[in-house]
């Protein structure tokens, strides 16, 4: 991680003695009259970074804190996308404008305009941030930008597509009168570097023990903030914490599932196969593998299943080797299908004396997975070394290359398949960010499966780019880059009476990740 156990305590008190809003004062009603909870709480004790679009971590929780302070031109909600900072936009083949909210601020009060949005996109061509939708290099997304008024702003694409639409209006604003004189983003973290345009302003971050507080923007100009402030808080066992009230929504454990879904009390949230673990070969590394029998043995000696059973507790189903989840819109249930068939594997093992080093995060559930892996692995007749390190860490190695085998844990399975798929396995697009979402195999390229992931990313038709993106699922499970180990159903429960607000968006499940979530939806403009 970028900047692991920094306390950024001098921000903090800038921003709690500024005039941007007042801090939550001792004695405050639970419920303020403003429809406000007095606050959400949810379990903290990661540091995830600090939220800024160039000091957060690259997972999704570290995003999600970002961008509850920085504002994009839209959002998406259950259907689809809605205005953010943007109230209306249009597109006109390659050109898309964007007009903005006139009321647009930033958390310092300065107006928000198509300034702003103009100098982003040049500052992000120039320092891509962590989270960058509109790419880098040769393959940056905009062509050009251009403020054509006050509230309007134009931008060309150099080739529209069916994501392009949220790609630009995806990216996080950032005001221009205070990055404009910043030129090393990564290291840059006086208190302005946390001011946006979000629903929430920065109160405080500490990366020591994970913590994180957030206040409601109260000019914020897109709806009404749902609480006064959005606690992140450290705790040791996050279910003892919401029974004991410390927290308000939790990730519910598989085996209490039949405790909490009959008390009318507890809300649960269900995310369908949407966590999943993929298994990456180097094949730079391990050429052997390059054999595609030897790929199909792989599948023939992992007992998938048992991770579903003994680490998923039975909630979630051993993966696609197309690697979209039952479940999905998209899912293929064509794809090829792997069943466990051990001594088949032994056979095709036999005599080659295969060592690997397994790298997986030491967090979670990915040591468990592991070591079943490796088990199975061995049974087969292939030496593992289990490497284990700090999931920030894994993932810097993957990026980086520096592994054999390497286990991958990541959510949003079940969410914008068509987009993932191709920053996995397509070979224009692979290994181009920091995220899970990106770390597809290296060394192995494959015509076909590049065509077919980049002609359903042109296609715009959405029943012509399903079939597409079927196509390119069958055509992975014949060919199996990765192994795709299985994906997890797991669910958050909270307590209805002191927020119901929780919702998940068309494209994302994880609702404790949605900004949309802490806002009072009935409130929206």
């Amino acid at each position: 991680m970028r900047q692991k156990g920094i306390c950024l305590l001098l921000a903090a008190i800038f921003l709690l003695l500024s005039a941007c809003a007042p801090a939550q004062q001792e004695g405050q009603k639970t419920q303020p009259e403003n429809g406000r909870v007095a606050a959400l709480r949810l379990a903290g004790g990661t540091d995830w970074g600090a939220p800024n679009p160039y000091l957060h971590a690259a997972r999704g929780p570290g995003n999600a804190k970002k961008d509850l302070i920085f504002a994009s031109l839209l959002e998406m909600d259950e259907q689809g996308p809605v205005g953010w900072m943007a109230k209306s936009w249009q597109q006109d083949g390659n050109v898309y404008t964007f007009t903005l909210r006139e009321d647009a601020k930033f958390h310092d009060g300065e107006p928000l305009t198509a300034e702003d949005v103009a100098f982003t996109v040049e500052y992000y061509r120039k320092f891509p941030p962590v989270s960058n939708p509109l790419g880098a290099g040769d393959s940056f997304l905009i062509e050009r930008c251009e403020a054509v008024g006050e509230h309007t702003v134009r931008m060309t694409v150099r080739q529209a597509d069916a994501d392009t639409l949220m790609a630009l209006g995806g990216f996080e604003i950032l005001p221009e009168h205070i990055w404009r004189d910043v030129d090393d983003p990564m290291s840059y973290s006086e208190a302005d570097a946390f001011i946006g345009s979000g629903a929430y302003q920065f109160s405080a971050y500490n990366g020591a023990d994970g913590s994180y507080e957030f206040i409601a923007f109260d000019d914020f100009c897109a709806g009404e903030p749902a609480a006064e402030k959005i606690q992140f808080v450290p705790v040791g066992d996050e279910l003892l914490a919401f029974q004991n009230g410390e927290i308000d929504i939790a990730s519910m454990p598989g085996d209490l599932y039949g405790q909490y879904s009959n008390d009318p009390e507890i809300g649960m949230i269900a995310k369908e196969n949407d966590m999943g673990y993929k298994l990456l070969i180097n094949f730079e590394k391990y050429p052997e593998f390059l054999d595609i029998q030897l790929r199909q043995a792989l599948y023939a000696a992992l007992d998938r299943q048992a991770v579903v059973d003994k680490v998923f507790r039975g909630l979630g189903t051993v993966g696609s080797a197309g690697y979209a989840p039952a479940g999905s819109i998209y899912y293929n249930p064509a794809c090829v299908q792997y069943p466990y068939d051990p001594q088949a594997a032994k056979a095709a093992f036999a005599g080659m004396g295969l060592e690997v080093t397994l790298l997986a995060a030491n967090s979670g559930d990915d040591v468990k997975i592991a070591e079943l892996l490796k088990l199975d692995l061995e049974a087969a007749g292939i030496g593992v070394e289990v490497q284990a390190y700090d999931s920030a860490v894994r993932d810097g190695m993957v990026n980086a290359g520096e592994y054999g085998f390497a286990l991958v844990g990541n959510g949003g399975w079940g969410g914008r398949a068509p987009a993932y798929l191709r920053t996995v396995f397509s070979d224009i697009a692979k290994n181009q960010g920091g995220g899970p979402h990106n770390m597809g195999p290296i060394g192995y390229s494959s015509p076909a499966i590049t065509e077919l992931a980049e002609a359903q990313q042109q296609e715009t038709d959405f029943q012509k780019r399903v079939e597409l993106f079927k196509q390119l699922q069958r055509q992975i499970s014949e060919e199996i880059p990765l192994v795709v180990v299985a994906t997890q159903t797991s669910y958050s429960i909270y307590r209805k009476a002191h927020y119901d607000g929780w919702m998940k968006t068309c494209d994302y499940q994880q609702a404790e990740q949605n900004r949309l979530s802490y806002m009072n939806r009935g409130e929206a403009s």
